[in-house]
């Protein structure tokens, strides 16, 4: 998942700032170096200066992982070694499908070390969508969003106004954001079969996203096997994730796999 964590990372690098002030109660004045060489370069996801001066690390979770105390640890003293006068503000953002399930604290007989977990997908995504931001009004795909057919059409009337090289950069974006919500993007895929929506997606950007598939040139049935296997193989769904996810028994969905030797 390492290219569409990357692509996140981008988006956010631009300061959405709706965003930023939903995280923190405050807007972001100015982005920091979010890069630590060492024995072992680190690259934070954002880290970022506060119109209160403090300085805020995210860090974008799309898995649980049990070593994320230590992780961000490290990032605080790194952090508070290059900025020592400076309060910070560190939080990990679980951006992947289901529920955290990590720890956000370190405790030993020396050291008691903590820093805030949230879902996005507890964010109304009705917040983001208010904002001027394209970057924040993407993000919002991945909150909570209680009907995706008015959410996409008002994303499409913003990207309708773009160059044509600006709206594809951001069709991109939101492709790759969408494979974290395999179900709106096969809700995406549907919507523009059958309501011929004013959205092209490219050969090229297919080709760039893995989990993409252009139904309308196969036959049903091997599209599904085709979404069913990226689905298992990229992002390790389990059989009845993906029946529920495509509207197909698991037993087919089973047999695919079994047929190809996952």
């Amino acid at each position: 998942m390492a290219k569409f964590d990357k692509t996140l990372r981008d988006i956010i690098q631009n300061i959405p700032q709706k965003f930023i002030s939903i995280l923190t109660g405050k807007k972001g004045s100015k982005i920091l170096d979010n890069t630590f060489p060492s024995t072992k370069e680190r690259l934070a996801d954002l880290v970022l200066e506060l119109e209160d001066g403090s300085v805020f690390h995210l860090e974008l979770q799309t898995q649980n992982d049990k070593n994320m105390p230590f992780r961000m640890l490290e990032y605080y003293l790194l952090l508070k070694q290059r900025y020592p006068d400076k309060t910070i503000k560190q939080m990990v953002l679980y951006v992947g499908d289901g529920k955290p399930n990590m720890q956000n604290y370190l405790e030993t007989d020396k050291l008691k070390f903590s820093y805030e977990i949230r879902d996005i997908k507890d964010i109304e995504c009705k917040e983001l969508l208010e904002s001027d931001s394209l970057e924040d009004k993407i993000l919002a795909v991945l909150c909570k969003v209680e009907d995706f057919e008015t959410y996409i059409f008002s994303l499409i009337d913003e990207l309708l106004k773009l160059s044509e090289k600006q709206r594809a950069d951001y069709i991109r974006k939101l492709l790759i954001a969408l494979n974290y919500r395999p179900k709106l993007k096969v809700k995406l895929k549907t919507l523009m079969e059958e309501r011929k929506m004013p959205l092209t997606i490219t050969e090229e950007m297919a080709k760039e996203d893995p989990f993409y598939d252009l139904g309308y040139k196969k036959g049903q049935e091997e599209a599904k096997r085709e979404y069913i296997r990226k689905l298992y193989r990229k992002l390790n769904l389990p059989p009845e994730k993906i029946a529920d996810i495509l509207d197909v028994s698991v037993d087919f969905v089973k047999k695919v796999i079994k047929e190809t030797g996952e």
